[in-house]
């Protein structure tokens, strides 16, 4: 490296932190005095402002002359593609972006056009531009500059073309048009939004600055430069490629060499915000090579109420407020809380999805809780009190000239600011440990660590509240959820007791937990306590709350869940008919919420009776009912949705789906989380109804089972729900194997849901489907034994559906196959009896599946193979044949 060279590396961190202005009148002054080294360090500064992947390019590239102002202007005039270029509008480093127009007469349009310089033009981001453009340009959103075209030149550079937009980068323009804070969050909110948009159809942008935020003179802002992101789809999170790295916007786990998600452009997004409320950096800026020389500890980002102390008087005017001092007491609170959580250190402690982000603006926005904030009553209390300014005002005058007695207003105020203290003390434990978790609610935020959940429950336990018991239980209730979200289901139900045993007094408040302590017992599958529990708190709380109140529901919802566990099917049904009534007609998010968990349950049980029709209806309505911020919930509705691919035999479909739920999980709670455990097995499920079952290594079996085992334990119905499905997968090369399996899994999903629950009769059958295997091979007397056993279980099966009215075509055939294949010559009655049970099982499969699916034709086919009449009858056609098998 040239001494020109280790000189403008050397002031290129300095110049770039500087705003555009300042940075404009440096690089004059530079020039004028050391042109060479003004050259050089203006190539570096291009660089970093178009974002790019820096891999395989050497230093040297940048500092040689990739675009000069006679290259780039011998294009204008050229075609491109089916484009004219007109005019250079930006050059930089990495290339050049022109206005162009269309040039074949189809049409008048203008657009950017960005042409690649061909020294960056590496195969894989040849590739990876091609990829993207296909994807990218389905992006169609009134905030977002979408993708219209783009190709491969005859030299191997790739280019785009994008809607041009005419703006100016967003913090310029706020400072140009002097907006004061609540407007500069409404421009903000308009990039969320469009980044919500972007993210719900899978696309990462990987390079949220200001620059790539332009706003137009209408007042619009437009996400621009997506010909860099990256895909969330359902490929391992190694493959996404992490195309971008602009210094102090680009998350710190990406600069560490992780992966790119959601919670990365978050991140981004909240250093803007940063910019647009004070003008400054959440953490001081550090060189973008500094990772070459070891990794300091993350500094503590700093609110922005607290930059605002040292910010100029220009800062402050530029914000339409007359002085920093003010502008401090405008940024303090919520708009510090928003700030700090949007760009916490840890993804986990940021927003979970740009909709939280959303959220928390728009309640800023209308003086309403924020859920980055926290708080308590008092809180609460303080933001209705600023909504309602003139009715509180009119309502304390009344109030203070009712109320008589100074002594009892004075208890009061004691016993208040004493509240007020409690909760000071309880919200600064959690801002000082947790930072984004909170005291309003944990059920859709992606876990923090349990470390720091630890330290947060040791420091709240030294806590001495003194006045209302119901704080520490809300904090408590708090803890519970996020320890349910990392899947420490023990630990959780230990600590939604505690928050119970303090509101044992008030019914009304310990709905909540009791539905809080429902849930965690249902999810062990302990059902017959959860019904307890729930009956209860309904009967508790029936004087106190409405039948619509979101723990009534919860309860409710709770104590269906608990009669399906315990096989009492009439009373799940009729428990959800009731609380579907009690929401009708209601509007709020959390009874949305609630219609929508209704309604995915309802799918679930139709799932298990086969009622495939109805259970698509209630999806689909589940899915229109479902809040738009309900993540977690809409993650719940495509695992039911995957179950019914699965049972309608749609192989492409459902590895599609499974793929993307496993990826989104991963994503958003993390590899080790239940939920996350559960899709492994589902997508291992949509594997074996695949083409090539058999490609599915008995490694990958092994490890989701590892896996599975470490998240929910090997004593939970779901550890015992993939040994049902080893026992499937091994059954097609070692009946032994699949029956010592089959074993494992009916012995533990009896033990835990009983021994007529759905998931049990399925592993019986089985289990049965194996000594049926085994008798084929086994000598006379083995195989008459082995067959009496899979008889015995079959006829269980169907015993059970015929007393529930349950649809059960599979084992009504297996059944009859059982009986066809008795050693020796064929009982009549055994005869006649397998020809009713395949009848019946053809009627169910062509109702309840449909007249093409694999079981309807497999059942069909036994009928004509076993009752043709005698004269059609093949000679070699034998009883005792192979059973065919089983999708």
């Amino acid at each position: 490296m040239s001494e020109l060279e280790v000189r403008a590396l050397a002031l290129f961190d300095e110049f770039a932190e500087l705003a555009p202005p300042q940075r404009s009148i440096a690089l004059k002054r530079l020039q004028a005095h050391e042109p060479a080294l003004h050259d050089a360090l203006l190539r570096l500064l291009a660089a970093d402002a178009v974002a790019h992947p820096l891999e395989d390019v050497a230093f040297d590239a940048l500092l040689e002359s990739p675009t000069d102002a006679d290259a780039a202007t011998d294009r204008i005039g050229n075609r491109l593609g089916p484009w004219r270029i007109v005019r250079v509008l930006e050059s930089g480093g990495m290339g050049t972006v022109y206005e162009a127009s269309r040039a074949d007469g189809q049409y008048e349009k203008q657009v950017a056009l960005k042409c690649m310089r061909a020294e960056m033009s590496t195969p894989a981001l040849i590739e990876a531009f091609t990829r993207e453009r296909h994807h990218l340009a389905q992006l169609d959103h009134p905030h977002i500059a979408a993708l219209l075209d783009g190709g491969i030149e005859d030299d191997g550079r790739p280019w785009f073309a994008m809607r041009l937009v005419h703006g100016t980068a967003m913090d310029a323009y706020a400072n140009q048009q002097r907006l004061p804070l609540a407007a500069r969050v409404r421009l903000l909110l308009q990039a969320c939004q469009a980044l919500q948009y972007a993210h719900g159809r899978r696309v990462l942008h990987q390079d949220i600055k200001p620059s790539n935020l332009l706003v137009s003179a209408d007042g619009r802002v437009h996400l621009i430069d997506f010909g860099l992101s990256a895909m969330i789809d359902g490929l391992d999170r190694e493959h996404v490629p992490r195309l971008a790295i602009t210094n102090g916007y680009t998350a710190p786990e990406v600069l560490a060499g992780g992966i790119a998600t959601a919670t990365s452009d978050i991140y981004s997004i909240g250093v803007v915000l940063y910019q647009l409320l004070v003008g400054d950096w959440p953490r001081p800026l550090q060189p973008l090579h500094a990772g070459l020389l070891g990794r300091p500890a993350p500094a503590l980002a700093r609110a922005p109420s607290a930059l605002a102390s040292t910010a100029s008087a220009d800062t402050a005017w530029q914000r339409a407020l007359r002085s920093p001092r003010r502008l401090q007491a405008r940024l303090r609170g919520d708009l510090d809380a928003i700030a700090l959580t949007a760009v916490a250190h840890a993804p986990a402690d940021r927003y979970a999805s740009v909709d939280a982000l959303i959220d928390d603006l728009q309640h800023w926005l209308a003086r309403r809780p924020v859920m980055a904030r926290g708080g308590g009553r008092a809180y609460v209390a303080g933001r209705f009190v600023q909504r309602n300014a003139l009715a509180c005002m009119l309502a304390g005058g009344v109030v203070l000239v009712a109320t008589g007695g100074a002594s009892v207003v004075g208890w009061s105020y004691v016993r208040d600011r004493q509240e007020l203290r409690d909760m000071q003390a309880v919200s600064a434990v959690f801002e000082q440990t947790l930072g984004a978790v909170t005291l309003s609610g944990l059920a859709d935020a992606r876990p923090s660590s349990r470390h720091m959940l630890q330290l947060t429950e040791q420091q709240l336990r030294d806590l001495p509240l003194r006045s209302n018991p119901a704080i520490k239980a809300r904090a408590m209730a708090s803890l519970a959820r996020s320890y349910a979200a990392l899947g420490d289901y023990a630990h959780a139900l230990a600590l939604a007791g505690e928050a119970h045993r303090l509101l044992a007094d008030d019914p009304a408040a310990s709905a909540e937990t009791q539905a809080m302590l429902a849930v965690l017992l249902n999810l062990q599958a302990r059902h017959a306590e959860a019904r307890d529990i729930a009956t209860r708190g309904l009967a508790q709380s029936a004087g106190a709350q409405s039948a619509a109140d979101p723990a009534t529901l919860g309860l409710l919802v709770e104590l269906a869940r608990a009669h399906w566990g315990l096989a009492e099917y009439d009373t799940a049904f009729n428990t959800l008919a009731f609380a579907q009534e009690n929401t009708d007609g209601a509007s709020s998010q959390s009874v949305l919420a609630a219609r929508a968990t209704l309604l995915l349950l309802r799918a679930q049980w139709h799932l298990q009776l086969l009622d495939l029709a109805a259970a698509e209806r209630d999806l689909q309505d589940a899915a229109a009912a479902a809040p738009r911020e309900a993540s977690l919930l809409a993650d719940d509705i495509d695992e039911a949705r995957l179950s019914l691919l699965l049972l309608q035999q749609r192989p492409p479909q459902a590895a599609r789906l499974a793929a993307s739920l496993l990826a989104d999980r991963r994503q958003r709670l993390g590899a080790t989380h239940p939920d996350t455990a559960r899709s492994l097995r589902l997508q291992l499920e949509a594997a074996e109804l695949g083409p090539d079952p058999e490609a599915v290594s008995d490694a990958a079996l092994q490890a989701a089972r590892q896996t599975i085992a470490q998240a929910y334990g090997t004593g939970h119905p779901e550890y015992a729900q993939h040994l049902w499905l080893e026992a499937r997968m091994a059954m097609r090369r070692d009946a032994r194997e699949g029956l010592a399996l089959a074993t494992q899994a009916v012995t533990l999903l009896e033990r835990t849901l009983g021994p007529r629950h759905p998931a049990t009769l399925g592993a019986k059958e089985t289990r049965a489907r194996a000594l049926l295997a085994l008798a084929n091979t086994a000598t006379a007397d083995g195989a008459r034994a082995l067959r009496e056993d899979a008889i015995g279980l079959l006829r269980e099966s169907v015993h059970a559906a015929r007393q529930r009215q349950w649809p059960a075509p599979s084992a009504r055939f297996w059944l009859a196959l059982a009986l066809l294949d008795r050693a020796g010559s064929v009982p009549a009655t055994d005869r006649r009896q397998a020809e009713t049970l395949l009848q019946d099982a053809l009627v169910e499969a062509r109702r309840q599946l449909g007249a093409e699916h694999a079981t309807t034709v497999m059942i069909r086919d036994a009928l004509i193979r076993h009752y043709q009449p005698p004269a059609m009858t093949p000679a070699t056609a034998s009883p005792g044949a192979s059973p065919p098998s089983s999708s």
